[in-house]
């Protein structure tokens, strides 16, 4: 996004981080040739860490220093992986300020707070509302319909104009609420902390309580040293909650979710799985010939609130990415996983945050695999369910159409064959994203102190 310093447009950049636990490697072991020039650095970086490094000329050849950025760099880094189904397996590597990332991973914003998305070419809708932003206390709900943002019609045909208007400080909106009635609100950018578990609900269905919340992101602050500790918490108490309603089934929203810290995935998949899958493989992570000794693996452990769940049904879209996938990769060997919604992103990669200068280095260094030995998910996973992911109602709303399909599963024991008025329809996809902010999709492993 540069989620949480960006203005929010329709969707943000989406980071994916995994933490990096058992490796002892220090930076010293990959910035040994860094120079003076960040541009520089940050290709020794790669040429050192980078997954598919043999592939990458030398210096000499690469010309670091005939990119204008040190981001410039990392995107033609990106180019040396390799080319399968017309597009490179790298589509992520990047270079960034320290001053950024570090707000960014502290879950700081500085915008509304507010995204939006197209239910047609005429239809702009709220999709995504955070609770303590200046949209979120004006009391914005996802679901409202957008008329004019700063005078401009919010239809199709001025998307130009709109993302101008959207990227002010301040934009005077005209939304019409479910009801019908019409609200002229002035959201002015503001510093505020996003919502990372959202709208959690407990449905009976057949006289079982299903649990469901929406989860926007496995980032958080830490506190006392231990990483994103508040997001854990915050999971800790959701689930707690959940099993004193005696929930036994649950629903978890991965619809907008593009990663954070892998510590949080493994996390929250212990408060999810059986209690036959404790001990077992997580997730491996595999570098390059010259990091194998790095190689390390995450398992399965015991959860004080886990729900030992035999099955889950996740919500996901092409937003789901990297951290998110991990969590679906390694639960499908060990319980049954369905999916409603649309294709995931394919991210099965990660990095390391290299401090170098004033930026961080991020050159894909390893990929991700469960226990089944199962990685290389560069096309996303597939569905079970083709949903739309239905602007009209709240995340939440037992009425949206994939928090509808997902109970209905619950309710039938089978996902109904999609149906011709369910598919996605690729010209509002195509649409959502010239006024969407490409999130970027992030498996960070942080490297240990000295």
């Amino acid at each position: 996004m540069l989620h949480k310093t960006k203005y929010m447009a329709i969707v943000g950049l989406l980071f994916t981080l995994t933490w990096f636990s058992s490796c002892k490697k220090t930076e010293d072991d990959v910035v040994s040739n860094a120079t003076k020039d960040v541009r520089d650095s940050v290709y020794a970086i790669s040429q050192s860490l980078y997954l598919w490094n043999t592939s990458l000329p030398t210096a000499t050849l690469f010309k670091p220093t005939g990119y204008p950025t040190a981001d410039s760099v990392m995107k033609k880094v990106r180019t040396y992986s390799p080319f399968v189904n017309g597009k490179y397996q790298d589509r992520w590597s990047f270079a960034i300020e320290k001053s950024v990332w570090d707000n960014y991973v502290s879950g700081n914003s500085s915008d509304a707070g507010v995204q939006y998305g197209f239910v047609s070419a005429i239809d702009l809708r709220v999709k995504l509302v955070y609770s303590q932003s200046p949209a979120g206390l004006l009391g914005v709900k996802r679901g409202w319909q957008v008329l004019k943002i700063n005078g401009i019609d919010a239809t199709n045909a001025n998307i130009s104009q709109l993302n101008i208007e959207l990227g002010k400080t301040s934009q005077t909106i005209v939304f019409v609420k479910p009801d019908g009635t019409q609200q002229t609100l002035t959201l002015t950018a503001g510093a505020y902390k996003a919502d990372y578990v959202i709208n959690p609900k407990v449905f009976s269905v057949n006289g079982v309580n299903v649990g469901y919340f929406n989860f926007d992101s496995f980032l958080g602050d830490a506190i006392n040293g231990k990483t994103a500790q508040t997001t854990l918490n915050v999971l800790d108490q959701t689930f707690a909650d959940f099993k004193s309603k005696n929930v036994t089934e649950l629903i978890l929203d991965l619809r907008y979710n593009g990663g954070g810290y892998g510590l949080v995935a493994n996390y929250l998949g212990n408060l999810i799985a059986p209690t036959a899958a404790i001990g077992k493989i997580f997730a491996k992570t595999e570098h390059n010939t010259v990091y194998t000794k790095y190689n390390s693996t995450d398992y399965f452990a015991t959860a004080t609130n886990g729900l030992k769940l035999s099955k889950i049904v996740i919500i996901v879209n092409k937003g789901t990415a990297s951290a998110s996938e991990e969590l679906i990769n390694a639960l499908k060997p060990v319980m049954t996983v369905k999916l409603i919604g649309s294709t995931t992103h394919g991210k099965p990669v990660g990095y390391y945050a290299i401090p170098t200068m004033d930026y961080y280095a991020f050159p894909v260094a390893f990929r991700n695999v469960n226990s089944a030995g199962t990685g290389d998910f560069y096309e996303g996973f597939s569905v079970d369910k083709v949903q739309t992911d239905d602007f009209t109602k709240d995340l939440g709303d037992e009425n949206e159409a994939c928090l509808k399909s997902a109970l209905e599963y619950y309710r039938t024991g089978i996902l109904q064959s999609t149906t011709q008025t369910a598919r996605i329809s690729a010209e509002i996809e195509q649409l959502n994203t010239k006024i969407t902010k490409e999130r970027l999709k992030l498996t960070v492993y942080d490297l240990p102190k000295k």
